[in-house]
């Protein structure tokens, strides 16, 4: 496995590597390939954006995907997205991922990876040194 920065080119494959991983359990979404592409275009625009792939034979399967969050006293890197293709789960990928997403950050003085997680997630997390923040996700649905 080698791990890219993410650049323009390799973006239409780090969107289908995406949808494939978001096809399956717990979310079961079908992320059409512009949705997608939008998705990590949008996320690359963040302040000091950063999205790393991870390839095997020249093909993406998996990334992460996150910018830099200035605080008043140290920078905070937030996850936006991780994702491992379906039949990369549960190999090693996404650990090898954050580890990698980790070593780079270290190198930009940034000590700190915050995300936001669904619980199925957690003991993945916890296995990569992540602990839960006391910090609660708020959102609002303005559509009805």
């Amino acid at each position: 496995m080698e791990y890219q920065l993410i650049t323009p080119s390799l973006l239409p494959a780090v969107a289908s590597a995406m949808g494939a991983a978001y096809s399956e359990e717990p979310w079961n979404e079908n992320w059409a390939e512009d949705r997608a592409l939008r998705r990590i275009k949008a996320i690359l625009q963040g302040y000091e954006a950063m999205g790393l792939a991870a390839l095997e034979d020249g093909k993406v399967i998996g990334a992460a995907l996150g910018f830099v969050d200035p605080y008043a006293d140290e920078d905070f890197f937030f996850l936006s997205e991780l994702f491992v293709i379906p039949e990369r789960k549960k190999q090693g990928v996404g650990k090898a991922l954050v580890h990698e997403l980790e070593a780079r950050l270290k190198e930009r003085n940034i000590s700190v990876l915050q995300l936001i997680s669904i619980p199925y997630n957690h003991p993945f997390y916890g296995k990569t040194g992540m602990e839960q923040d006391s910090v609660a996700v708020m959102y609002k649905r303005m559509d009805g």
